[in-house]
């Protein structure tokens, strides 16, 4: 499976619109379209997509050579780990030397990556909430490799299908608020349905193809009803589930479009800018929390400085585009000259070498 270069151009959209969503007023109409973008579920539909099509690779690579694939496990989260923990805990040491004395945390909970819940224990969202949903990412990979690796092949399918059922089982069962989303079980459908395009992609691609109609319409539906009970203010279906549902979709749409030919909002998808973008969204998810405690002063008496008599709501317009700058300078400097070098670190950690550079190239950025 090649190189899909658009995911980073999705990455970045729904990075916009997790920004948005923190930094702009509750309530206002750019607000309002950003958090039906639901851009969590659709981080975990592609992260499912990613790691399923890694580990099912590794497995048939250490098959292969008969091989440990315990080995391939330890690897793998290592591999994981040298992505994700440099990053997160440079965050939470960053927050700790400049905390407000009001934002109080219970760090014992980010430290060990269990902050969703933590979070869905007090019943509120404290600083660093962001953070919930990389507790949800670490969670998944203590669980998802000993599947994906060690399960019967024969029945490899069935057991993805049923952490789909069991993620839209859950969301019926455990009582939903503003805060059971960042429950893992209830996050499951998405890393399932992610997880279930890897395997068809690699197993029977022409399944997508053939079906991609049938697919196009499901999607069309989730779309309608994922507007219609947020018009109405009603929610039926999971809104979590009908968001992967769509990714799921778009995905297919990369795996099994004609490169040849341009696309509706291909402009977007293939934008280089975005592209780039989705490469250090990592990045700019850790920082974009803190940003504001920190540029929020000093904006604002530069903007002060420079007798910049504008109304508020201006102001603060000016100060997001300030903000965000400043955010996209970091998160470029942090990939560049702090998460790239760790990541090269993998190279030390492959049980059984890569054939493909595409392969290569899809794992560094994920």
């Amino acid at each position: 499976m090649s190189y899909i270069k658009q995911l980073d151009s999705l990455r970045a959209l729904s990075m916009v619109t997790v920004i948005i969503v923190h930094w702009y007023p509750k309530g206002t109409s750019l607000y309002t379209v950003s958090a039906y973008f639901n851009a969590p579920s659709i981080f975990f539909t592609i992260s499912g997509f990613l790691i399923t099509s890694i580990l099912i690779k590794e497995r048939s690579r250490t098959e292969a050579v008969s091989a440990n694939k315990l080995e391939t496990f330890k690897n793998f989260f290592i591999k994981r780990a040298l992505r994700i923990f440099p990053g997160y805990f440079l965050v939470l040491g960053i927050w700790y030397l400049i905390k407000p004395d009001a934002e109080v945390i219970d760090y014992r909970y980010f430290l060990t990556f269990t902050s969703n819940i933590y979070i869905y224990k007090i019943q509120t969202w404290p600083a660093l909430a962001h953070l919930w949903s990389m507790s949800v990412e670490e969670q998944f990979y203590f669980i998802w490799p000993w599947l994906i690796l060690f399960v019967n092949r024969k029945y490899l399918m069935h057991t993805i299908i049923l952490f789909i059922f069991v993620g839209i089982i859950s969301q019926v069962l455990i009582p939903q608020n503003n805060y059971s989303g960042v429950l893992t079980v209830n996050c499951l459908d998405s890393f399932g349905l992610g997880g279930l395009l890897a395997w068809i992609t690699l197993n029977s691609p022409e399944l997508l193809a053939r079906h991609y109609k049938a697919i196009s319409v499901v999607a069309g539906i989730s779309l309608l009803v994922l507007l219609t009970q947020g018009f109405l203010n009603k929610f039926y279906i999971q809104e979590t589930t009908l968001a992967s549902i769509i990714t799921f979709w778009v995905i297919t749409f990369f795996i099994t479009k004609d490169d040849s030919k341009k696309y509706p909002l291909s402009f977007l998808f293939e934008n280089k800018i975005l592209m780039q973008i989705g490469k250090i969204s990592y990045g700019m998810y850790l920082y974009h929390f803190f940003i504001p405690y920190l540029t929020y002063p000093a904006f604002f008496a530069i903007n002060k400085f420079l007798h910049l008599s504008l109304k508020p709501h201006v102001i603060n317009r000016i100060w997001m585009v300030e903000s965000f700058s400043l955010l996209m300078i970091l998160s470029f400097f942090s990939f560049k000259f702090f998460e790239l070098p760790v990541q090269k670190l993998k190279v030390h950690f492959t049980a059984v070498p890569a054939k493909k550079e595409a392969d290569k190239k899809q794992t560094i950025l994920l």
